[in-house]
């Protein structure tokens, strides 16, 4: 479900009481033209209202908390910026919310300690208050993903505050979950240059993003830059959770520059961790038959084959056969490497090779 629509079913559940523009003046001294409707959420008070309760004998306070309510759960209902006057002319109003929100946050209501907070931001738009709001929804977004689009937005709104470097540390966090490591890193930067507290989990969230920013530009050297790829992912080798993926690609970028051995090396630490790596198995056959070891890369190619049934897994098998000699294997296997896709140009060169070589 949507915020918006979530949001409005939990404003459907709230009664709205018609109240005549004198006896809004009479009890909140503000001039209206037109009777106003007047959330209540005290469900209890709803309850007795709707058993013919009089409004007269409603204490005021019921009202402040729909209000907030109401300013929290939409930006746009009709009668927002008179409740904000009629609030505002309350004394001890915004007191009295936050202690609702402080009681809501104790029973781990979050969701309604969020909407009452945020009703609050829009008569008090203070440090104070972003602060709660996005340690809430840093709550809220660990047990329903919609919440981080929500969380997204306040930050945004908070970004516009002068000297408040908080939102770019949480926008930082949130882009490196979203795999956006550049925008977590220019975030994080952002939050550092403006002063933020380097707390020793700060730190080593830094560090950890330094890696994986290393991890990404290694990867992306492997095709074009071997050397330097090894000079990014070496020295993060043993600090990224996901390690078995930086042996691979450390692995790759050796073969690449024709150091095989030790590309078979590191492709054996990432099975020792994950022996169900298909791209290492097929990649340690690449190594080996660049050896001339047909019969080890063959091997590792139909464990690999039996898994991924890919067409690049079996044109490397048909290139195998072809440099051992065994051409009815090769035939063989071209006959399923058609099945699997006819149209792989790989393939077609293989057939076009054999044509011209036999």
């Amino acid at each position: 479900m949507e915020m918006k629509s979530y949001l409005a079913e939990k404003l459907s559940k709230m009664l709205f009481l018609e109240v005549k523009k004198e006896k809004i003046f009479e009890v909140f001294k503000v001039d209206v033209n037109q009777n106003i409707y007047v959330p209540i959420k005290s469900k209890s008070l709803v309850d007795e209202i709707k058993q013919g309760e009089d409004l007269d004998n409603i204490p005021i306070i019921f009202f402040v908390e729909g209000m907030f309510f109401v300013l929290g759960a939409d930006e746009e209902f009709k009668f927002n910026n008179k409740y904000k006057d009629m609030l505002n002319n309350i004394p001890k109003s915004e007191d009295y919310i936050k202690g609702r929100i402080f009681e809501e946050v104790k029973i781990e209501n979050y969701e309604d300690a969020y909407i009452l907070l945020k009703g609050l931001l829009e008569l008090e738009e203070e440090k104070d208050i972003y602060d709660k709001l996005i340690l809430i929804l840093e709550n809220l977004r660990q047990k329903d993903e919609m919440y981080k689009e929500e969380e997204l937005n306040i930050i945004e709104r908070a970004k516009k505050i002068r000297e408040y470097e908080k939102p770019y540390l949480y926008e930082s966090i949130i882009k490196k979950e979203n795999n956006d490591f550049k925008e977590a890193w220019d975030a994080l930067e952002k939050y550092i240059s403006m002063g933020g507290e380097q707390t020793p989990d700060i730190i080593e969230y830094k560090n950890s993003l330094k890696d994986i920013l290393s991890f990404e530009e290694g990867k992306r050297l492997v095709g074009k830059n071997p050397k330097e790829a090894l000079k990014k992912l070496i020295p993060i080798m043993n600090k990224l959770e996901d390690n078995t993926t930086v042996y691979y690609y450390v692995a790759v970028a050796y073969r690449m520059i024709g150091n095989y051995d030790k590309a078979i090396y590191y492709l054996n630490k990432a099975l020792e961790i994950d022996n169900g790596l298909i791209d290492a198995v097929n990649e340690l056959a690449i190594n080996y038959a660049a050896l001339e070891k047909y019969d080890i890369a063959i091997k590792y190619l139909r464990k690999a084959f039996e898994v991924e049934k890919s067409i690049e897994i079996c044109t490397n098998l048909i290139m195998c056969y072809i440099n051992k000699g065994d051409l009815e294997q090769a035939q063989n296997h071209i006959d399923i490497a058609k099945k699997i896709d006819p149209e792989d140009e790989i393939l077609k060169e293989i057939e076009t090779y054999l044509s011209k070589h036999n």
